[in-house]
């Protein structure tokens, strides 16, 4: 008939909404090829990585860390890789001007964060240094969770975890209770100036030596370390091998109690502080 159109097919839709279908389907795209990317890597990746850290015995801090390291690259790789599909490879292009200015900006806003990482450095090296460790730092004392790049992660003996700044540990005195595989334990006892101090001092070694899992080499020795306003202040000193601290502190109690009942057979008393 004449005058009259046909239409086939698909109404053409207007190019603005053509446009943004483009935009959604990129972001699909990208979306998409990073989480296969990211699982494929989490999944494969990192199982192989642990256990060739695993077979190779390296230790657990640096282990940990390598770890990250790959946990890291396989974010970087997939995202690089997913701009690239979707094609938004372009946006990783910086105009020089910007990225000096950036770098510049990122300086000066990440100079706290700069010195962690760097501090972070040199604690994984540190083979000194390592996840469960018993460390004692500005009057604060705890075993070591965890070490990342920028901080480290220390559980207290009241069961808190402390988030401690890397620069902090490498800035500042750090005692390691449990680098070397002796321990030195003291413990001091006050008691009246008019005493037998070497009866005193017999009851103090022979508490030590009553207990298997204190060393008798190093020997257990005692000394008289003050003599101030009618007491004196007696040390006793006695060697722990491998020591943990739930083990320091289960050997220190059971050798006070031992003390404490053997004064009190005695007739010894401790006066206050």
């Amino acid at each position: 008939m004449a005058g009259v159109v046909l239409q086939t097919g698909v109404p053409e839709l207007p190019p603005e909404v053509g446009g943004y279908l483009d935009a959604l389907w990129s972001v699909a795209v990208f979306l998409g090829v990073f989480a296969v990317l990211y699982v494929l890597g989490r999944r494969v990746v990192e199982p192989v990585a642990r256990r060739t850290l695993a077979s190779k015995r390296i230790q657990r801090t640096a282990a940990n860390t390598a770890l990250k390291i790959v946990r890291l690259g396989v974010v970087v790789v997939a995202l690089r890789i997913a701009l690239d599909v979707a094609d938004y490879g372009y946006l990783l292009s910086i105009p020089p001007t910007l990225a000096a200015a950036l770098t510049v900006a990122i300086g000066f806003a990440s100079r706290d964060i700069a010195s962690n990482l760097v501090s972070g450095a040199f604690i994984v090296t540190d083979p000194k240094f390592n996840i469960g460790d018993w460390i004692q730092w500005k009057n604060r004392e705890g075993v070591i969770e965890d070490i990342s790049f920028r901080v480290t992660r220390v559980r207290t003996f009241d069961n808190e975890l402390v988030t401690v700044p890397n620069s902090e540990l490498a800035t500042n005195a750090v005692t390691n209770l449990v680098a070397k595989n002796r321990l030195r334990v003291r413990h001091s006892f006050h008691v009246a100036d008019d005493e037998d101090l070497g009866r005193v001092g017999s009851i103090l070694v022979a508490a030590a030596d009553a207990d298997d899992r204190i060393l008798d080499a190093p020997t257990p020795t005692v000394e008289v370390t003050e003599l101030d306003e009618g007491r004196a202040t007696v040390e006793a000193r006695y060697w722990v091998s491998n020591p943990t601290r739930e083990q320091v502190v289960e050997i220190r109690s059971a050798y006070l109690r031992r003390v404490t009942e053997q004064f009190g057979a005695e007739g010894i008393e401790l006066p206050p502080g």
